[in-house]
């Protein structure tokens, strides 16, 4: 699926919980640029989506970071808490650069 179509997915109020999880697992395994890691920080911190899946733009967010073996702490330093959580505990164990 190409990426405009994920993140239609995660916008559509009409689509299931468990879709736009789903569409934000497929965003962080297969798009790793700054538009995607932006538009999951954005999803992770719109406080009406459900906990499961903020959390899992957190774990997308650390895998995109972890595959491009750097993290942006700025942006890092603006997820919610859920999302920081997962994101921090996703990287424990591996040490990308300082961006």
């Amino acid at each position: 699926m190409n990426k405009d179509k994920l993140m239609k997915i995660l916008l559509d109020p009409e689509t299931s919980d468990a879709e736009k999880d789903d569409a934000v697992i497929d965003l962080g395994s297969n798009f790793q640029d700054d538009e995607t890691i932006d538009f999951l920080i954005n999803v992770s911190n719109d406080t009406s989506y459900d906990k499961m899946i903020t959390s899992s733009c957190g774990e997308s967010i650390a895998h995109i970071w972890i595959h491009k073996q750097q993290i942006d702490y700025g942006k890092l330093l603006n997820l919610k808490r859920s999302s920081f959580s997962r994101s921090t505990l996703t990287n424990s164990g591996t040490a990308p650069r300082l961006v």
